[in-house]
């Protein structure tokens, strides 16, 4: 009987010194360091608001695509946040500049008209600002980019629709 289970039992017997080999390896017990339970303070963060345009303050200068306003400025409500984040690179280079000066908190505030056209596509061509308190160039270059590139309006059947929007920047 033996002879006849031979195999069997060497292969058991290699099976049993295979696990015994497994088990006793140590476990592997990742290094991990304390945390530091005090967040940094980042003293160079923008904390403010973009104001845009209620339905009252839009001025329309031509609507020959029919649009709805309603649904325009609830469109230019929603693109408020990328405004506010393209603005807070400007205002913290304002404030770097001015440390150690003492400035009247509307000071920080940048009031500026933007003349819209938005063609039949939905897209916003050739925005200008018509006016603005900001003299950074940088500031209105990237802000008059990012409206051409990111504002799309949903498509109309024919015409074009040229507006007038203030938007106020506030750094609080």
């Amino acid at each position: 009987m033996l002879k006849r289970n031979a195999p069997l039992l060497a292969f058991l017997l290699v099976f049993v010194a295979l696990l015994y080999f497994v088990y006793s390896i140590p476990q592997y017990e990742p290094v991990v360091e304390a945390e530091n339970d005090e967040e940094e303070i980042v003293e160079d963060s923008f904390v403010g608001r973009v104001d845009m345009p209620s339905i009252d303050e839009i001025y329309v200068i031509e609507n020959s695509a029919g649009r709805d306003l309603n649904k325009l400025a609830l469109f230019l409500e929603g693109r408020a946040a990328g405004l506010h984040y393209l603005s807070s690179e400007y205002f913290k280079k304002i404030r770097a500049s001015r440390k150690g000066h003492k400035f009247f908190k509307s000071d920080d505030d940048v009031f500026l008209g933007l003349h819209l056209t938005l063609d039949s596509l939905g897209r916003f061509m050739n925005p200008q600002i018509m006016f603005s308190d900001s003299d950074d160039d940088v500031f209105k270059v990237k802000l008059l980019k990012h409206v051409e590139y990111y504002w799309r309006f949903p498509p109309s059947e024919r015409g074009k629709l040229e507006i007038w929007i203030p938007i106020r920047f506030h750094a609080n």
